[in-house]
């Protein structure tokens, strides 16, 4: 299907929101003058690395294959690529420059751990009208709150030119994923003997920010609405949520409702049950709210501080690791993902540490994010215990939908280095990809009643 199909009337919205948006700031016009020529036109460097192994980026995946029909699972398109080479305890210290402390304590806690590496491709690619808003917002987009919440942004990168490191964070909140989300998830925590407690989810996210009908109008704070019911484990079979993300979370703390199947009950949920430390019920105590997604959570608990941008392996590209084929038990194997379905390329990343304020106690006081620079996804989270001690590293697996196109984060895997279990979240197999603009999905989907309406269908 043509992007046209998917997205039609995109002059339309560019006009509408050129004239329903003026720039909030004119300093800033030179950012937008430099994307699409010295940066790439969400921001990154479109430039080869010196030694040409990053290469330069020529527009990325704008198309799917020849037959492919939307729905289907993704074709591979790098099925022919081979493995460059395989990094591995034994030849480690050659590639030490280009690894994060998360990825060499991976290789200590497991000798026989490997990361196969292929050539990288720079495939994300996303439809010509969020490049037009990303333009428009880096004349006006601008923090307010102390950083806690963004205005005069919308669709796009709100920030292609980053000046701090909250401001590439809001890039990573807001990275395009179409408005119209709904996915059947599956996941789980696996234990070092092999065994796992199956995790299985119905997701489905409206998100306002991008959706071209809310641009040049009043938001109201809100960010997305997202509803999920779980159908496995036995345990969780048939509870659901419905809660509203907030943008300034500050202003506007999270909520929702919760659907209980031992009460066959729709209740309001207290917002610290969406909000920072809350423990995922799903995890197994090795997820919090705000480490979802790498960190959705409110900014304001933490100082923030950017340490600059590398060059790093980091998983890209899984066409083969979700392939119709491949059995979830196939991929999740004892004390790590099974390394024959993983692919790890060179890519610039920007690093972002953040340390809590004195004022607050959270679970991990320290945390060290790693955003890809072609998507501003979150691609490693590194969380560090109150002894200073490394006690979880997050990888996040970026895809490109290419029937969009765009670049998400489709799945995760959280290791936790005391226990030796590990939890994967988001994971799509069985059922296909996402669909990103689910043409059947409405914001009147969410919300107590909608909860209550889709758990009894």
């Amino acid at each position: 299907m043509s992007n046209n199909k998917i997205y039609k009337g995109t002059a339309l919205i560019a006009t509408v929101v050129a004239l329903a948006l003026t720039i909030q700031n004119p300093a800033q016009a030179d950012n937008a003058a430099r994307l699409g020529t010295d940066l790439t036109p969400v921001g990154a460097n479109p430039k080869a690395s010196a030694d040409g192994t990053i290469p330069a980026w020529t527009g990325g995946l704008t198309e799917p294959p020849a037959g492919y029909r939307r729905g289907d699972y993704h074709p591979d398109p790098f099925a022919d690529d081979k493995v460059l080479f395989t990094i591995t305890a034994q030849n480690l210290g050659q590639y030490v420059d280009r690894l994060t402390p998360g990825q060499l304590r991976l290789f200590e806690k497991f000798p026989d751990y490997t990361m196969p590496v292929y050539q990288t491709r720079r495939s994300c690619a996303l439809p010509p009208h969020v490049y037009e808003a990303t333009r428009r917002n880096a004349k006006q987009a601008r923090l307010t709150n102390d950083g806690n919440n963004v205005e005069g942004a919308r669709i796009g990168v709100p920030f292609p030119v980053p000046q701090t490191a909250k401001a590439i964070y809001w890039n990573h909140n807001f990275y395009y994923q179409g408005y119209r989300y709904t996915a059947d998830t599956i996941g789980g925590t696996v234990y070092p003997n092999g065994s796992w407690s199956r995790v299985e989810r119905q997701d489905k996210r409206y998100v306002y920010y991008a959706d071209p009908q809310y641009v040049g109008g009043d938001l109201k704070n809100l960010h997305f609405e997202w509803m999920g019911i779980w159908t496995a484990p036995p345990r969780l079979n048939g509870f659901g949520f419905s809660a509203k993300n907030y943008i300034d979370q500050v202003k506007q703390p999270r909520d929702g409702f919760v659907f209980r199947p031992e009460t066959r009950k729709v209740g309001r949920a207290p917002s610290s049950s969406f909000t920072h430390d809350a423990p995922l019920t799903s995890t197994e105590g090795l997820r919090y709210s705000n480490n979802m997604f790498g960190f959705s959570g409110s900014p304001d608990r933490y100082d923030w501080e950017l340490k600059g941008k590398r060059e790093v392996y980091i998983p890209y590209n899984p066409y083969r690791a979700l392939q119709a084929d491949v059995k979830p038990d196939k991929l999740l194997t004892g004390r790590f993902m099974n390394r024959d379905y993983m692919r790890y390329e060179l890519h610039r990343v920007w690093e972002v540490e953040i340390t809590a304020k004195p004022d607050t106690n959270p679970t991990h006081p320290r945390r060290v994010f790693y955003f890809d620079e072609d998507s501003w996804i979150i691609v490693g989270s590194e969380l560090y215990g109150h002894d200073g001690d490394l006690k979880r590293f997050q990888e996040v697996f970026v895809k490109n939908y290419y029937e969009m196109p765009t670049c998400i984060f489709d799945f995760d895997v959280m290791y936790d280095f005391d226990s030796g279990r590990y939890n994967v979240e988001h994971l799509k197999l069985g059922n296909g990809p996402a669909n990103l603009d689910d043409e059947t999905l409405r914001s009147r989907d969410f919300g107590a009643s909608a909860l209550r309406r889709a758990i009894s269908r």
